[in-house]
């Protein structure tokens, strides 16, 4: 997977034009110079920011880790589909006695 070459022409365009042409057509005035900066130092810090983020999905380092646990109650609270009926384990011991009426997975809405 790599960077393809629309998006990042596309929005190298943008930021240049933002960076180089309207700095030039900046009308005159007593802060004409500031505004001038302003747009070059604008137009390439988010040009920079957008590359480094462009370029970081291209190779993420880690993506998103889950623990079975975590998956379970996830699927017992979204899908109502999971019972404890449902779980096959090799190891018997490793699944706790609490039955599906059990209130350790309530479904009553929390704010976070």
């Amino acid at each position: 997977m790599g960077a393809d070459a629309i998006p990042v022409g596309v929005v190298t365009g943008f930021w240049a034009v933002v960076g180089i042409v309207f700095p030039f057509i900046v009308p005159k005035g007593p802060n004409r110079g500031v505004t001038q900066v302003v747009l070059a130092l604008t137009a390439s810090t988010c040009w920079l920011f957008w590359l480094l983020c462009y370029m970081h999905q291209m190779n993420p380092l880690f993506g998103p880790q889950l623990h079975n646990t975590t998956v379970l109650a996830i699927q017992y609270l979204w899908d109502g589909s999971l019972t404890l009926d449902n779980l096959t384990t090799e190891n018997p011991s490793s699944v706790s006695s609490t039955s599906a009426t059990d209130d350790s997975f309530s479904t009553t809405e929390t704010a976070f």
